[in-house]
This record gives C-alpha cells, sequence and structure tokens, in this order.
C-alpha cells in the first residue's frame, strides 16, 4: 500500500518565519511607542502637576496606538468621541475643535488649525493602508455608495475652489466645507473596516454610550444651570444633537422590534430618560417632527411583520398622542414642545415660532433668488449668497449671510446644479440601499442595524430642509451610518457559527439558522473596484451554497 507523506515547502516555512518576525517587530515599536508617550506624559505630570490638558493628551496617545494597534479601533473613537462633542454644552472638549482654539483643552498654537478628530481619522486611513502594505495584499471596498459620494465631494471641491477664485474669504470657505469630507472619509473607511455583525454590534454601543453621556452632559445642565426652567429657553446645546438623539430612540425601538440581545434591550431604556429629558429641553421643532416621521415608518414595519401587535400598538398610541396634544396645545413649557411643533406644522405657531418660521420664509426667498441668478455655477464657498428679501438682525451668528438654514438649497447655492443633484443621487441610492436592507436582513440585530442607519439618514437630511446639518458631527455620523448601508449585505452573507456549549449536560448546539439569501448591488456584480483577496465571489443572490463567479460576500473577518 502506498504511503503519502504531506511536507512543507522550505519556501512556505521562511513565509511562516517572515510574518512571524515582522509581527514581532511590530509589536515591540508599538510598546516603545506607549512606553515612550506614558513616560513623556509621566514627566509633564512630574513637573507640572496634574492638569486637564495633561489628561486630555494621554487619552490622545493612547487612541493613537490603539489605532496603529487595530486600525478599525480608529472607527469607534472618531464615532463616539465626536458625538460627545458640542460647543454648547462643554466648549472645553477637544475632539472636534482645532489646536487653535483657546478654549480647547489640547490648545497648542493658533497656527494649527487642524483637529484631533482630523488627525484620527488621518491616523486610521494610514493604519488601514500600512496594514494592507505590510500584507501585500490590497483590499479595498467601496460598495455601490462610493462613487455617489466621490461625485458628491468632486463638486463640494469644485464650490470651494470657485468660491475662492471668485475673490471668497478663505476661512470662512475652508469652515463651510471641511465637515462634508469627513463624510466621505468616513463611509471609505468604516465600509473596509467594519466587517462582522461584532463590529457593528460594537459601532452601535458606542454612539449610544456617547449620546448616553451628552444626555447626561444635558441633564445636568438643565438640573445645576438652569434649575429644571427651561420654558425660556431657546436650547440648550447645537441645534444638530436633537437629529442624533433620535437615533438613540430609533435604536431602542428596533432593539425590541427585532429582539436584540437581553443586554441592549435592558440598558438602553435605563439610559433613554436623560437623553429624553436633553432632547426635549433643545426645543427642535424639527428633531421632534423627524422623529415622528420615523416612528410612523416603523409603524409601518410594524403593520407587515406584527400585524397584531399593530393592532394593539398603533391604536393605543394614537390615543395617547391626540390626548396629550388636547392637553397641552397651549402650553408654553419644555412638555409642551412637541404639541408646539405640531402647532407650528398646522399653522397655529407660538409668536417665538412664528418669527422663526418668517425668518426662514425670507432666507428662501433670498436662497432662490441666489439659485436663479446663478444657477449652475453657484456662488462657491466663502461668498456671500444675495439678499433681496432683509431679515431680522442675527448678526451674533457670523457667517449669517453665507450658510442658510435650508441645508439643501444651501448646496445647490454653494456648488451649482451640479452639487445638488449629486448630493440627491447620494441620499437616493442610500435610502435605497436602506429600504432594500431592512427587507432582506435577516431578523436580528443586524435588521435593526440597517433600521437605524436608514432612518437616521432620512431622519437627517428631512432635518436637513430647514435647519443648519452640515456640522462636524452630523458628518461623521451620517459617514458611518452609510458606510453599514454600503456593506451590511456582505456582513449578512457570512457563515453564522454554531453555538458553543458551555455545560456538559446542555443539549448538542445545532446549526444556526442561516442567512437568506441577500441582492447584491449591480456594481459589485461587475467586481469594480472591490475585487481583491479577501473578499469571496457569490452569486448575485448571497447565501450558503450559492457561489459562483461575479460578485462578491464576505469571509471570515478579523
Amino acid at each position: 500500500m502506498a504511503t503519502m507523506v504531506y511536507t512543507t515547502s522550505p519556501h512556505r516555512l521562511q513565509n511562516v518565519s517572515f510574518y512571524e518576525r515582522r509581527a514581532k517587530v511590530a509589536w515591540w515599536l508599538l510598546f516603545l511607542c506607549l512606553m515612550g508617550v506614558s513616560g513623556l506624559v509621566s514627566l509633564l505630570i512630574l513637573r507640572n502637576g496634574p492638569s486637564p490638558s495633561t489628561i486630555a493628551w494621554l487619552f490622545y496617545w493612547i487612541g493613537v496606538v490603539a489605532i496603529f494597534y487595530q486600525p478599525r479601533y480608529g472607527i469607534y473613537l472618531i464615532l463616539g468621541l465626536t458625538l460627545f462633542a458640542d460647543r454648547a454644552l462643554h466648549p472645553w472638549y477637544p475632539f472636534a475643535k482645532n489646536f487653535s482654539s483657546l478654549e480647547s483643552v489640547m490648545y497648542l498654537h493658533s497656527a494649527l488649525i487642524i483637529s484631533p478628530l482630523e488627525t484620527y481619522i488621518a491616523f486610521t486611513g494610514l493604519a488601514w493602508l500600512g496594514r494592507m502594505a505590510m500584507e501585500r495584499r490590497i483590499r479595498i471596498y467601496t460598495g455601490p455608495l462610493f462613487w455617489p459620494a466621490l461625485l458628491f465631494l468632486v463638486f463640494v471641491t469644485y464650490g470651494l475652489l470657485y468660491g475662492i477664485a471668485r475673490g471668497g474669504n478663505l476661512v470662512i470657505a475652508l469652515w463651510e466645507a471641511r465637515a462634508i469630507y469627513y463624510l466621505a472619509a468616513m463611509l471609505l473607511l468604516a465600509s473596509n473596516l467594519i466587517k462582522t455583525p461584532a463590529h457593528v454590534s460594537k459601532l452601535l454601543w458606542i454612539a449610544a454610550i456617547a449620546l448616553f453621556f451628552k444626555g447626561i452632559a444635558g441633564t445636568w445642565y438643565v438640573a445645576a444651570v438652569l434649575g429644571w426652567d427651561t420654558a425660556g429657553v431657546e436650547r440648550i446645546a447645537e441645534h444638530s444633537m436633537s437629529i442624533h438623539f433620535n437615533a438613540f430612540f430609533v435604536l431602542l425601538i428596533a432593539s425590541w422590534l427585532y429582539h436584540d440581545t437581553t443586554t441592549r434591550r435592558l440598558v438602553l431604556p435605563v439610559m433613554a430618560p436623560f437623553i429624553l429629558l436633553s432632547f426635549v429641553a433643545n426645543h427642535r421643532r424639527a428633531g421632534f417632527l423627524t422623529l415622528g416621521i420615523a416612528i410612523g415608518l416603523i409603524l409601518l414595519l410594524l403593520y407587515r411583520e406584527h400585524r397584531k401587535l399593530f393592532f394593539v400598538v398603533a391604536p393605543t398610541g394614537t390615543v395617547a398622542f391626540l390626548a396629550y396634544l388636547a392637553a397641552f396645545w397651549n402650553n408654553q413649557g419644555a412638555i409642551g414642545m412637541m404639541a408646539r411643533a405640531v402647532r407650528s406644522v398646522v399653522g397655529q405657531p407660538t409668536p417665538r415660532d412664528a418669527a422663526s418660521n418668517i425668518y426662514r420664509d425670507l432666507e428662501n426667498i433670498n436662497s432662490m433668488f441666489t439659485i436663479k441668478t446663478v444657477p449652475l455655477t453657484g456662488v462657491g464657498f466663502g461668498n456671500k449668497f444675495y439678499i433681496i428679501a432683509p431679515m431680522a438682525d442675527i448678526s451674533f451668528f457670523e457667517w449669517w449671510e453665507y450658510i442658510t438654514h435650508n441645508s439643501i438649497l444651501w448646496v445647490w447655492m454653494k456648488t451649482g446644479a451640479g452639487g445638488f443633484f449629486a448630493l440627491l443621487l447620494l441620499v437616493g441610492m442610500s435610502l435605497i440601499l436602506g429600504g432594500r436592507a431592512v427587507w432582506s436582513m435577516p431578523r436580528g440585530p443586524l435588521r435593526g442595524a440597517a433600521l437605524v442607519a436608514a432612518l437616521y439618514i432620512l431622519m437627517h437630511f428631512i432635518y436637513a430642509y430647514v435647519d443648519m446639518s452640515w456640522d462636524t458631527n452630523s458628518m461623521v455620523f451620517v459617514g458611518v451610518m452609510m458606510a453599514l448601508l454600503n456593506t451590511l449585505h456582505l456582513i449578512a452573507a457570512q457563515p453564522v457559527p454554531v453555538a458553543a456549549r458551555r455545560w456538559p449536560w446542555q443539549p448538542v448546539p445545532e446549526q444556526a439558522e442561516q442567512t437568506p439569501p441577500v441582492p447584491v448591488p449591480p456594481r459589485e456584480r461587475r467586481g469594480g473596484f472591490g475585487r481583491q483577496p479577501g473578499w469571496a465571489l457569490s452569486s448575485d443572490l448571497v447565501g450558503p451554497g450559492r457561489e459562483r463567479p461575479g460578485s462578491f460576500h464576505a469571509g471570515a473577518g478579523d
């Protein structure tokens, strides 16, 4: 009988040895870097004593080391630290401020017009590219949203260059366009670094925790500074905080609707009161209305998936909401804010809301006049829009002649018709992917993640129609949510591992339910930019046992 002997080639052994040596060198470099930073910070504390600045820099460098250790941590850090930032609630908070901001605890020099956020984005990109270079494998996944986002970014860049060429204010031009680049950067990075259901779950946890801590900060402000009296307060934080809190409420509902983990279903309701109080105290009518739209769409899903529960929840909720409107229709306090938002929509606003509506109407007249004057080219960033209808004096906002509340028309004013239609393409593609993901994801956390991402993008751009929304926090959040919709079909197509048997008396675990086939976007069926090692080929309907050349689904992620 012939005996088959299996041997390992010397060349393969040499490769394994090479990678082991390289991993050891990389580990030691990271260790020495961490020790060096720790030693430097310890020396500063020894010489100057502990200070908020020293502590902030210590955490900053720990974050940098974590990013180079695992680039995916950069996505977690950027999202969490950005969502907590707020110029009104905690002006000292440094992450989204430049190193040149005097109020920041990480102030360095007035000439450093970059922020810790931007450095973390750069470090994450470098760590990701460096890891691919070390592995000698280029794996860049673009997905269906990359090219619409790139097209939009091209027109934003055009608006920036054109505006400066027309004599626009360079500083204002950079501030206007700056945050939009974060959207594209986070879309690309998160699409390539968030690869498994566990990564998605951690990402949502980090977003929820960051918003929870901001809710605590808002609650403290209402209690300690306002003495629980929010009646005469216009807002307690940045406008965009309300729309971010909407994502938390959708996540809370989705965790129960789709039977998420027990931990999430129990912990999120505990966080909710702090966030709800801050949400109400921020007095954003658009935040209430967009949340109402999201809840209405969730009820439609409930009708399709749990019809019996729908006929219990929908009538009960409708009666309760109508009773609330009847009780607080004329209430001027914080508890009547939702009722006032509805009054404003049906044509009975309060005097303050009426004045706000008039200002926005006049601003829209000026926006449309500017668009009709230069419909193709726009005025470019850094240039004032044309004012033919005088508006109320809000000169305390230094950019009131550059930035409008209607953030959709603002894009057309600044980047021309091309930028406006590129924006519509990007948002439309995102919502199409979101709707398809909600229907095609398996029931559970992934479908909940798809619902949160799709509804947040919908709420954000409805909100953008009536309020300023191209801020740093929102662009990072929108970029990450778009990245989830860009890659969820790949993440869901991965094999589901069999649960481990913890105790001897437990029954033998059975194979987990397989993920149903998930449609793959046409661009990925052609291969495109995402065709590289690390992504397996599969059929148009991705699922176990359906493999043939033509498109992608993800292999086992790290």
